[in-house]
């Protein structure tokens, strides 16, 4: 997911920084199966040069059909981030494949730099 930020994000909090923004779907949902390879991956590079992201929330998608849950590559900082689609009537995950594009989902999260 390309990030689109808000006005004024990211805004500095002590060390660290707070962001809010948006992103539409993926074209093609990728669900491998596995924890590890399935998802939309977070592009941070709306965030600026030389910084990464500490946690990220998802939320329900403003056609009410998914919501997001974010998942982190592993723990401490500098991971990959992606996002897991779900089906909000079923709470199954989206299928490989399918056309997310049209979907937007509103984020936020908080970061820090190297």
């Amino acid at each position: 997911m390309q990030l689109t930020l808000l006005k004024g994000s990211p805004d500095y909090v002590g060390r660290r920084f707070i962001f809010a923004g948006y992103g539409n779907g993926p074209k093609s949902y990728v669900n491998t199966g596995a924890n590890a390879t399935s998802g939309d991956i977070v592009n941070s590079q709306a965030l600026g040069f030389e910084r990464y992201i500490d946690s990220i929330t998802g939320d329900l998608a403003v056609s009410g059909t998914y919501y997001v849950h974010a998942q982190s590559s592993g723990v401490g900082a500098r991971q990959t981030w992606r996002f897991r689609w779900f089906v909000t009537a079923t709470n199954a995950e989206v299928a490989n494949g399918v056309d997310l594009s049209a979907e937007q989902v509103q984020v936020s999260g908080m970061g820090g730099d190297y």
